[in-house]
């Protein structure tokens, strides 16, 4: 009887060995399904490493460039307040002004009209106006009905007290005690720049004036007053 038995759990040992592919041990199955999945994970931690290289590639080459805030009309000088300064990406062939070339902007006209959140380049910034000798720049404040509307760099104007207008030359009041005149003439100048005020806005155009050196503090003080008024004359010598 135990014979019988001895026999019966040798066969079954056989079968049970013959049932299982050759090579093939307990587990085995298991660890082919899990090494796709490390594969996955490797290659996750490599895309992972080189998308953050790459924008750190990208964040290195960014730089600190000159935005304008508003639009600005061709032959307008730039100011402080027109313009501020943005982070950018300067591998992209466009040759932006940094911001630390801000102060080599600033009383300069532009060349091209501009509008709000564009870029400012080098070849949208014209040259500075030359002040010929004996001359002196007078910055003037008018509203509208102050000046011909359609004034711009280059014109030829004559700066005229407007406290009493009478035919030339003009008579003002002073201030003094006595209640006398003094006779003021129109001063000749040339516009050098046109810095055009918001319609929406209360401010003043502001423009640029190129005067005699001897009638600057003249135009200067009339400015302050707002007592001055701007006629164009003609393009003809004189």
């Amino acid at each position: 009887m135990a014979s019988m038995t001895a026999i019966t759990q040798a066969n079954g040992r056989a079968g049970s060995e013959h049932a299982r592919p050759a090579g093939l041990r307990p587990g085995g199955s298991k660890r082919h399904r899990q090494l796709p999945l490390v594969v996955i994970g490797v290659l996750l931690v490599i895309g992972g490493a080189l998308a953050f290289a790459d924008a750190s590639l990208h964040l290195g080459s960014r730089e600190q460039v000159l935005e304008v805030t508003r639009p600005l009309a061709a032959g307008q000088v730039v100011q402080s307040s027109d313009l501020r300064t943005v982070r950018v990406s300067t591998g992209n062939g466009l040759p932006v002004l940094l911001a630390s070339e801000e102060p080599n902007v600033l009383g300069r006209p532009v060349s091209v009209p501009l509008v709000a959140g564009a870029l400012l380049t080098p070849s949208e910034i014209g040259a500075t106006a030359p002040v010929a000798s004996g001359s002196d720049v007078v910055a003037i404040g008018l509203k509208a009905g102050q000046y011909p509307p359609d004034l711009a760099a280059g014109d030829r104007v004559q700066v005229v007290p407007v406290t009493t207008w009478s035919s030339s030359p003009v008579s003002v009041a002073t201030d003094s005690g006595s209640g006398g005149t003094s006779t003021e003439h129109p001063v000749s100048a040339t516009v050098l720049a046109v810095d055009v005020a918001a319609a929406d806005s209360d401010n003043p155009t502001v423009f640029s004036l190129q005067v005699s050196t001897a009638s600057a503090d003249k135009v200067a003080a009339l400015a302050a007053a707002n007592e001055a008024s701007l006629i164009q004359v003609g393009s003809g010598p004189g």
